[in-house]
């Protein structure tokens, strides 16, 4: 991600400002050494009512799509923000104006390399949908009589991502620096996450490609599928999928047959893509699923997935062992096994936070708390006292909470814990069956005994390049790449001061000589030295400012 530019934002800046200003972050704005020039005659809604989280998020609707995609993103990151923001997150929705056939078609023509309708009949002026990255159409390919949905990414909104984004990356750093009790979030290394996130999204056909490695991996098609992607018309920023018709699952009856059916269902294939398979879609809510006509679930935007490993399934039933057996100890203990950092933790603070959680949530199947919203407390726990949790596992737990909010709107009485179960029995079957054990431990332990079997040649190499005097020690210094820059940066503006200096000095000898020719009577050399130094020395000023600003 670029660093900001204030100069190359000039117009994006302002506006982000007075949105800033307009929901109540003007103290926050005056604390961040914004210029007070930006502040003034902006309009201030009356937000006293609304809590800050509440306020961020109607502000991060009103900057735009970039920034609501932004805050869903970061809304999947329980373990490193806290809950109520997260559930300010979830709320967010992008309102976005659909853009104009004449724009969208450019793209087309450039991914499908013809024109567009050689492939489509009567391509429809106006999207079904439009998003925060792409709008959705529903045509019908030359020679077929079944529809298709084709999602183009929007003109120019790559240019956009990456504008906002350093613009978001310098509110991040600053907010960092400035305020110590925001340096637990580690905030720019949040955006970082999230820019590359966003970076995958804009590439269709990575969508693509998660919604065929599911399609291979679904054991279940007559229940649960991914619409059919037709990777010939497939590109960057172009995906061309079957078109599926079905209705949303608001529109069945709560308790009826049907909807206990489609409930299990979900509950079903959530933890056989979770639990058996290790691929998963990671947003599974209402708005991303159909029901169709032969009550099968079709599950749409591929474009966030969460994979585990075989051995993070293995914790993960230890992890809910722990849970269900309401054992702090064995959470903690798993949790520091798969933590991602070496930092030190309390662990007696650590096991309090998550007694803390598990009493508040004693009750915990249907009509009680979601299992979703437990896990997603602990991983918020498991973060803030040092634990580094794999991103995947925050997929995962959103994944859960999501599939267990639709399915208990279809059915009231829906005990995600009870479908769980069946799965992660099977999986402790298979995790410690005396063939599984042998076939886990028999290659490490060939590997080892490879590794000790090269020892001595390994020693005699290391020898011999003593021996010949081929042996380096490279020292690499951490933490010190911004002082590089700095120093670069100091000696250009040192530079730039020698130079003007050396010019005033000059043009003062010269002016005194009287040598023609001459302007407004005086040396023309003289004068058009003191003009480069006056205009060399205002540039020297304004970097200085510049940077004490928005550095």
């Amino acid at each position: 991600m670029k660093p900001f530019h204030y100069l190359a934002n000039a117009v994006r800046a302002p506006e982000i400002i007075a949105i800033l200003v307009r929901w109540g972050f003007e103290d926050l704005l005056i604390q961040l050494d914004t210029p007070q020039f930006l502040l003034r005659n902006l309009v201030r809604k009356k937000v006293a009512h609304l809590s800050t989280y509440e306020r961020l998020r109607n502000a991060l609707e009103e900057l735009g799509p970039t920034f609501v995609k932004f805050g869903q993103i970061l809304g999947t990151r329980p373990d490193k923000l806290p809950q109520p923001l997260i559930t300010e997150l979830k709320k967010l929705r992008s309102h976005v104006e659909t853009q104009p056939m004449d724009k969208i078609r450019p793209i087309l023509e450039k991914e499908l390399d013809r024109a567009v309708d050689a492939v489509f009949v009567d391509f429809p002026e106006e999207p079904l949908a439009a998003g925060s990255i792409g709008q959705v159409y529903r045509a019908r390919l030359q020679g077929e009589e079944r529809d298709v949905s084709v999602k183009v990414q929007r003109a120019d909104v790559a240019k956009t991502i990456n504008s906002d984004f350093e613009i978001i990356g310098w509110f991040a750093r600053q907010l960092h620096q400035r305020f110590e009790g925001l340096q637990p979030y580690r905030l720019p290394e949040l955006v970082e996450e999230a820019f590359e996130r966003v970076k995958e999204e804009l590439d269709f056909r990575n969508e693509a490609r998660n919604a065929e490695i599911f399609e291979t991996l679904n054991d279940n098609p007559d229940r649960v599928f991914a619409p059919k992607v037709r990777s010939e018309f497939t590109g960057r920023r172009l995906l061309v999928t079957e078109w599926v018709n079905g209705y949303p699952p608001e529109e069945v009856p709560e308790g009826s047959p049907l909807g206990k059916e489609l409930a299990k269902i979900g509950g079903d294939t959530v933890f056989h893509q979770i639990v058996e398979v290790g691929f998963f879609h990671s947003d599974p809510h209402s708005g991303n699923v159909l029901i169709t006509e032969d009550n099968r679930l079709c599950l749409l935007d591929w474009g966030q997935v969460g994979q585990i490993t075989r051995s993070m399934r293995y914790d993960l039933a230890d992890l809910f062992a722990g849970i269900t057996s309401r054992s702090p100890e064995k959470v903690v203990d798993v949790a520091e096994r798969i933590s991602l950092s070496n930092r030190p933790v309390e662990r007696r603070v650590l096991e309090q936070a998550v007694t803390l959680i598990l009493n508040r949530n004693i009750r915990i199947g249907p009509a009680d708390n979601p299992i979703g919203t437990v896990g997603l407390q602990l991983i918020h726990a498991l973060g803030i006292n040092g634990i580094e949790v794999p991103s995947d596992y925050a997929l995962l737990a959103k994944a859960i909470l999501c599939v267990e909010e639709m399915a208990r709107g279809l059915d009231e009485d829906f005990d995600i814990a009870g479908c769980a179960r069946p799965y992660l029995i099977k999986l402790n079957r298979e995790r410690w069956n005396p063939k599984s054990i042998l076939r886990h431990n028999l290659w490490p332990f060939q590997r080892a005994l490879q590794s000790l079997q090269g020892i001595p040649a390994d020693f005699q190499r290391l020898l011999r390049r003593f021996e010949n005097e081929d042996v380096q020690i490279n020292l690499h210094h951490t933490g010190t790449e911004g002082l590089q820059n700095t120093f670069q940066a100091s000696l250009n503006r040192l530079t730039v001061g020698v130079v003007t200096a050396a010019l005033i000095i000059g043009s003062s000898l010269v002016i005194t000589t009287g040598v023609e020719p001459l302007l407004w009577g005086f040396p023309a050399i003289g004068i058009l030295g003191f003009m480069t130094s006056g205009i060399l020395g205002i540039y020297l000023i304004i970097s200085i400012l510049r940077e004490k600003h928005f550095k």
